[in-house]
């Protein structure tokens, strides 16, 4: 055999155990990424076996006098959902210790649905404060009872987060493109406060989109014209599209868990956070948020304490029933507190069945409108 040959046949054998040993290195690197794959089911599979849906709060019964009972829950028979969830959120005020904030969330995670119900900062309840915003001065487990007995069942969860984690939140994003309702112009020196939009479509960082849940009135007394219920719906929607944001960045998680670590006061326990985080990936958005504020009125005074927002009633137990009741059944007038005064004399009161009475010409589920509004977030 000529020696070109021979080089030719070395060459060519030497090619074929490359090739094979790159085969080999492929079907490695196949077979590994099978076993993770594999894993990854097996332990998802373990997961859904060991940790369990997280416990809902039990509810009062009448027939059953053994049971402990709860505050609103006072008569009636009422039957939770199966994985229905309900909680508090919150946010402090900085200067003040009030709650800046209160919004009551019911998570449905069989159906993929969140409802959510903007309480007013300044609704009338039966205190030495009369404003239940004042109720996190003795912590937000006692504004979680006040909440609790406002709408007639026990919450789940609460989860109560500072500003700061807020602004870091957005940050981490990159900001939200918001578009602000109106215009914005408020200065408060004491707070080292400066909030300035103009209504329309705006990039928000961190602090500005603060700022924007903060906004309640400018300096010269204009703002939201149905005031703070305009401001709830402000903060809900931003709130949706803020979530928005953080679903699209799914891979940042570890650092979102680290801000709310910091950030945040809440029942959760960790098995808890996780059940809810691997179910709420599947919520739409766009489609699977409503959201309203409960109705009143704003100018109502009571011991010497001015601008309460003493809710209607009826109108406020249609929207506790259409966005956060986690029964299978409706609450009843007798389920929920809803504090009163008297116009004749002054005095407060727990609302009556008569209260709950709707005139054929009001429209009793809300000062904005008939029904609960769809949170539209912005992308």
């Amino acid at each position: 055999m000529k020696p070109q040959a021979k080089e030719a046949i070395a060459v060519a054998q030497k090619k074929k155990r490359k090739l094979k040993k790159k085969y080999r290195v492929l079907r490695g690197i196949y077979a590994a990424i099978v076993a993770i794959a594999a894993v990854i089911v097996i332990g998802y599979g373990v997961y859904k076996v060991a940790v369990p849906a997280p416990a809902q709060a039990p509810v009062a019964s009448t027939t059953d006098q053994t049971q402990e009972q709860v505050p609103g829950m006072e008569t009636g028979d009422h039957t939770r959902r199966e994985q229905t969830y309900t909680f508090l959120l919150t946010c402090p005020d900085q200067v003040s210790g009030n709650a800046d904030a209160i919004m009551l969330v019911t998570y449905d995670v069989p159906n993929q649905k969140v409802g959510m119900l903007s309480i007013p900062r300044d609704t009338l309840v039966d205190q030495s404060t009369p404003k239940i915003n004042s109720s996190l001065h003795g912590g937000i487990e006692n504004l979680q009872s006040v909440v609790s007995d406002l709408v007639g069942y026990p919450i789940d969860f609460y989860i109560n987060i500072d500003l700061d984690g807020f602004v870091e939140l957005v940050d981490a994003v990159g900001g939200v493109d918001f578009n602000v309702p109106i215009d914005m112009e408020y200065e408060d020196f004491t707070q080292d406060l400066y909030i300035s939009f103009e209504a329309g479509m705006q990039h928000l960082d961190g602090q500005a989109a603060m700022e924007v849940c903060r906004f309640r009135k400018n300096n010269d007394g204009t703002g939201y014209p149905l005031g703070d219920i305009q401001r709830s719906e402000t903060v809900r929607n931003l709130m949706v599209t803020v979530a928005k944001k953080l679903v699209s960045n799914i891979g940042k998680l570890d650092q979102f868990v680290d801000i709310l670590q910091r950030n945040v006061e809440t029942s959760l326990s960790g098995t808890d956070l996780t059940w809810f985080v691997t179910k709420a990936i599947g919520i739409n958005l766009d489609t699977g948020v409503q959201g309203n504020a409960l109705p009143g009125d704003g100018n109502t005074t009571y011991n010497g304490t001015s601008y309460c927002y003493e809710l209607d009633p009826a109108g406020s137990l249609a929207m506790i029933n259409q966005l956060v009741n986690p029964f299978t059944t409706d609450l009843k007038p007798e389920d929920v507190n809803i504090f009163q005064v008297n116009d004749a004399n002054g005095r407060g009161y727990q609302a009556t069945a008569s209260d709950f009475v709707v005139e054929e010409d009001t429209e009793a589920t809300s000062t904005t409108g008939s029904s609960a509004v769809q949170v539209a977030g912005n992308d």
